[in-house]
């Protein structure tokens, strides 16, 4: 099915499940296969109130997507989403859109810098890049969050460690001390820029604005083109 980004589409919501008290995610069933590109977003439009958010899975299943979406106070999708809906809502989707995306040339190193629901584009493409075993020089995901209990899709992410060569998943905790990381990301990912040869970086970020216009900011400083930084900023 050649899928029209401009349309909007039938779909209902097949399944919620609640990965923490304030994120949920959501699986999305169209009656035909949706066609997308890993790291692209949609529009979802729930009894008329629309919001964009980014694909957070690939699959053999073309018919399904899901999404991540974090209770925002006094929302007016969010509070629909997390009082009213149950699954089986007819809903309606526009997309795919953006080019947040893997370059086609995939021989260097790749950082997936983010916050939060920031790792919704990241899940998608990791999930693609397992299914389909073709894998880039080495993946740097740097993920922040507050505690272990907002560690979205944990274990997830420690599997594919083990099934894709060369990633590396690296969470850090800003307000918990654990076994991992603790502080911010910025200090990770320059950890890596100084003490690692890397090959041609490019660095996607994103989440919350204020990570981001930091995190430009240092990759600047460290002498990397803004044309080797994508953004997406959630907010």
């Amino acid at each position: 099915m050649s899928i029209k980004s401009h349309n909007w589409l039938n779909a209902k919501i097949k399944s919620i499940k609640k990965l923490t008290k304030q994120t949920w995610k959501f699986t999305i069933q169209f009656d035909e296969d949706f066609i997308f590109t890993p790291g692209q977003f949609i529009t979802l439009k729930v009894r008329g109130v629309q919001r964009n958010y980014s694909i957070a899975s690939f699959s053999k299943n073309k018919n399904l997507i899901e999404l991540i979406i974090v209770k925002v106070e006094n929302g007016k999708l969010t509070t629909i989403l997390f009082r009213d809906v149950e699954p089986g809502e007819n809903i309606e989707i526009k997309g795919p859109k953006g080019n947040f995306i893997m370059p086609e040339n995939t021989n260097r190193d790749i950082f997936f810098i983010c916050t939060g629901t920031g790792l919704a584009p990241f899940k998608s493409i990791l999930d693609e890049i397992e299914l389909s075993g073709k894998y880039p020089k080495r993946i740097f995901l740097i993920f922040g969050t507050r505690t272990k209990n907002d560690l979205l899709f944990y274990d997830e992410m420690k599997k594919m460690v083990k099934s894709i060569p060369n990633f590396n998943y690296i969470p850090v905790l800003s307000r918990e001390n654990w076994d991992g990381e603790t502080g911010y990301v910025h200090e990770q990912y320059n950890n890596i820029v100084k003490n690692e040869k890397l090959q041609n970086p490019l660095f996607y970020l994103c989440g919350w604005r204020n990570m981001i216009v930091d995190a430009k900011q240092q990759l600047s400083y460290l002498g990397f083109d803004s044309s080797n930084i994508k953004l997406e900023l959630y907010g």
